[in-house]
């Protein structure tokens, strides 16, 4: 990857910056399974990239 490429990538705390604007917002996953973000008993989730990306809860993703 040459330099010019590895600057058009964002730091991981620009994505924490969007997922705390989601804080306490309650989501039903792809897998039917619900999340609450930011929330200490909340799932966690994966979120498969693509053309259409898929988020669904840990526990369906293995």
């Amino acid at each position: 990857m040459t330099k010019q490429q590895k600057e058009a990538y964002q730091s991981t705390e620009s994505l924490r910056k969007i997922i705390k604007s989601l804080e306490g917002q309650k989501f039903r996953l792809d897998c039917g399974h619900h999340v609450t973000v930011c929330h200490s008993l909340g799932n966690d989730i994966t979120i498969r990239n693509g053309k259409e990306p898929v988020i669904i809860c840990s526990q369906c993703g293995y």
